[in-house]
């Protein structure tokens, strides 16, 4: 059994839901961004109920990336970790658009790619990494299935700018694990 024969149809349609996302924001690959949006447009699922509830919308969502790609694609923590050493991103990000133009650090979104398949959309290194660390929250929560839920845990499991902006609505890996145990 492959690991996504273990999906189950919620977790399928949140990866669906991040083709689509991707495909819309003309983006070449699907990242973590597009999982997360995917999830906030599932709203009967698990995860898209513990998104709503604590006010995860695709506003914050797009919001949130957009200024971690203007920072070089920095989360709020990185930044942090780099003002601790002395390093203002801000001034370096507003030192550099002052020289090169708006948004010169922000990596681009529509990249040119030669592909032979226009519609094949490749999953970036963090996405592959966040289905893969779906699969281990199945394993960890000794579940038999890959759910949304898991999805969404994997999103929150490491650093990185949706595990910061989730963060900033009460949404941790550990209050996610603890709500999904209270509802089971």
């Amino acid at each position: 059994m492959t690991m996504f024969e273990r999906f189950t149809a919620a977790a399928r349609q949140a990866v669906v839901g991040a083709t689509e996302q991707a495909q819309r924001q003309v983006h070449p690959e699907i990242t973590d961004e597009h999982l997360l949006l995917a999830l906030v447009h599932m709203p009967t699922t698990r995860a898209g109920q513990l998104l709503a509830e604590h006010g995860v919308d695709e506003d914050g969502v797009v919001a949130a990336y957009a200024k971690a790609r203007r920072f070089g694609g920095l989360s709020d923590s990185d930044a942090e970790a780099l003002r601790e050493l002395g390093i203002d991103v801000g001034e370096v990000v507003a030192h550099v658009e002052r020289s090169l133009g708006p948004d010169a650090m922000a990596e681009p979104n529509r990249r040119r790619r030669r592909r032979f398949f226009k519609a094949h959309r490749p999953f970036s290194t963090s996405a592959k990494s966040t289905i893969e660390g779906a699969l281990r929250e199945a394993v960890e929560l000794r579940h038999r299935e890959i759910r949304d839920e898991h999805i969404l845990l994997a999103l929150l499991s490491g650093r990185g700018v949706a595990a910061d902006f989730l963060a900033g609505h009460d949404l941790t890996h550990r209050t996610v694990r603890q709500a999904l145990r209270n509802a089971a």
